[in-house]
């Protein structure tokens, strides 16, 4: 049985560990080795996490299976997509499920905190970049009600690639 649950400082590593492997698992093979390791070393670094875990209005779940962490999520506040949607939204960062347990509806549940945390909060938006060519992460997304409203650029290290902004009307 698969537990969310929301996520404790001293399970940062453990997070650490899981975004690590799945980001690598996802993106490597359409990206140079130099490009990934300068995303890994800046966002998934022990600091920017903990750093990270400290920010106002972040916050975020763990999906457990047993004694294994298998994926998490993370909302933040952020002003990005503010100027589209508003200023009562959250920005749902990242849903990473590591990919030995991809497939068991993990994501599924993390989801469905992520829409009842944002419903019991009162925003009015759930918004999200997803790679152009993450179309598995796409198709996810659209299956809950997200959709396309804008873009913008991530730096994959040395390679600037196109994100596309979804959002998810919160429904209270």
């Amino acid at each position: 049985m698969i537990e969310v649950r929301p996520a404790r400082k001293e399970e940062l590593g453990m997070l650490r560990k899981v975004a690590i492997e799945t980001f690598i698992e996802t993106f490597a093979e359409f990206n140079t080795p130099e490009n990934m390791e300068a995303v890994l070393k800046e966002a998934y670094d022990a600091d920017t996490l903990e750093r990270e875990w400290r920010e106002e209005g972040s916050v975020c779940y763990l999906a457990w299976e047993g004694n294994n962490l298998i994926g998490f999520v993370r909302l933040r506040l952020n002003d990005e997509a503010e100027d589209r949607l508003g200023k009562n939204t959250i920005e749902l960062q990242r849903l990473y499920v590591h990919p030995d347990h991809q497939g068991k509806k993990t994501g599924s549940l993390l989801m469905k905190q992520v829409v009842d945390y944002s419903s019991k909060q009162g925003y009015d938006w759930v918004w999200l970049g997803v790679w152009e060519r993450n179309y598995k992460a796409q198709e996810f997304y659209s299956k809950w009600g997200f959709e396309r409203f804008s873009e913008h650029t991530f730096q994959m290290g040395d390679d600037p690639q196109v994100d596309w902004l979804l959002r998810k009307r919160v429904i209270r």
